[in-house]
């Protein structure tokens, strides 16, 4: 029997561990640290793990571990990438990255200083701990906008696009000095030239310094009034389509250079009118998945990948040595909701409304019935994210575009 530890098996996380479960693993569950925001315990399933420890003291953790007698450590969110590389490291285990670069595929100064080292584009940036700092770097680049947000954050936290001075004074101010969703205090900030084109996800799945790819996602965002970024659509594109070749080539050289040589990675990238370049990349696997919506799609997504290249090494190799990466069978729109109001969230009202949708495949709701929503602010406070599957893609694009109208008429939210 495999055994796995699985550090922070939150988000799409709980899905990979359900995943080994199934398979016949046993798991322990290592939360790497007792004060993470309550946001990533939400769906979490305990009854998975045969055991369930949270990391206060390295060595205790260490020794917990080693008791267990893991063959695999993995990160199962953003905040366990670090410890998880920790551990792998120590422990020698064969499923484990280059720690060479374990703060490069975390830090996100790091990650675009290495990606350059190693000759690949990527944007202007700078680090400061202070106001004055910032703004001479932002002076001297002289072209708005740009981008500010945290050196180590998950989803789109602490991240402001700014289109003027006062603008980027508010944003530094914001983050220096205050504690992002990781539970990690933000000391310093990040500017980066801002980046014009259509915005991407690579996900991939790697396996000894080999590749596969599991997904390429055209994203959709929104921005708040003060510069913030939401979530809006994210839509599969087929590996027949013309940007994926040079979209795949170029995330597969960040992966390499940033020492991923096993599991997954998530690499957010802008296909520029120079070409691509990195947004950011993470070791994990993409938050928005679900496994039930990757069989219609594709057949196999990222996170039942993950667990073959676990479980099943043989049977990845072969998908390995196939002359194409996937195929679409279907066409999907993840909808992140976008709440307009105040008010107590109304489920079925929503879902009596989405059943009517040819295209409904799945909701899922981040707040319960009855709670408090307030107006969409950031990622970690949208109500949910709708799943939309079907043949024809002109289908889904009415149905993604009817859920925005019943979000202005308020359809999931009652008055207080």
């Amino acid at each position: 029997m495999i055994s796995v530890v699985v550090v922070d098996g939150f988000s799409s996380g709980k899905f990979v561990a359900k995943g080994l479960s199934e398979s016949g693993c046993r798991l322990m569950h290592l939360a790497s640290s007792g004060e993470l925001d309550s946001y990533y315990y939400k769906g979490f399933d305990l009854s998975l793990y045969e055991q369930m420890i949270v990391n206060a003291d390295y060595a205790a953790t260490l020794a917990s571990v080693e008791r267990f007698k893991p063959q695999f450590i993995i990160a199962g969110a953003e905040t366990g990438v670090l410890l998880a590389d920790l551990l792998n490291e120590h422990l020698q285990l064969p499923y484990r990255n280059d720690i060479r670069q374990s703060t490069a595929r975390r830090n996100k100064y790091d990650m675009i200083q290495c990606i350059t080292q190693a000759q690949l584009p990527a944007a202007r940036q700078f680090v400061a701990d202070t106001w004055q700092l910032a703004e001479g770097w932002i002076d001297d680049h002289g072209r708005f906008p740009v981008v500010i947000k945290p050196l180590e954050s998950a989803g789109a936290d602490g991240v402001f696009i700014c289109d003027d001075v006062r603008a980027c004074q508010v944003a530094v101010g914001k983050l220096l000095g205050t504690t992002n969703k990781l539970n990690i205090a933000n000391t310093q900030v990040l500017i980066q030239e801002y980046l014009v084109g259509v915005e991407y996800v690579v996900n991939m799945v790697s396996l000894i310094g080999q590749q596969l790819v599991t997904e390429v996602v055209r994203y959709q965002k929104q921005r708040t009034d003060i510069g913030g970024i939401l979530y809006d659509i994210d839509e599969l594109i087929g590996s027949d389509s013309p940007e994926y070749d040079l979209l795949v080539d170029y995330t597969r050289a960040v992966v390499s250079s940033l020492g991923i040589r096993n599991g997954p990675s998530h690499a957010e990238v802008m296909l520029t009118e120079d070409g691509p370049k990195l947004v950011e990349i993470a070791a994990r696997t993409d938050g928005i998945l679900r496994p039930d919506v990757s069989r219609q799609t594709t057949g196999l997504g990222q996170i039942e990948a993950m667990v073959l290249s676990v479980t099943a090494p043989d049977v990845f190799a072969q998908l390995l040595a196939r002359p194409f990466d996937y195929r679409l069978l279907r066409h999907t729109y993840n909808v992140c909701l976008i709440s307009h109001a105040d008010g107590r969230f109304n489920k079925d009202s929503f879902l009596e409304e989405l059943l009517k949708l040819e295209s409904f495949f799945d909701a899922v709701f981040y707040v319960e019935d009855g709670q408090r929503v307030g107006v969409t602010q950031d990622v970690f406070n949208q109500p949910g994210t709708v799943y939309l599957v079907h043949a024809d893609p002109k289908v889904i694009a009415a149905d993604s575009l009817r859920i925005r109208v019943l979000e202005v008429q308020g359809a999931y939210l009652a008055a207080w």
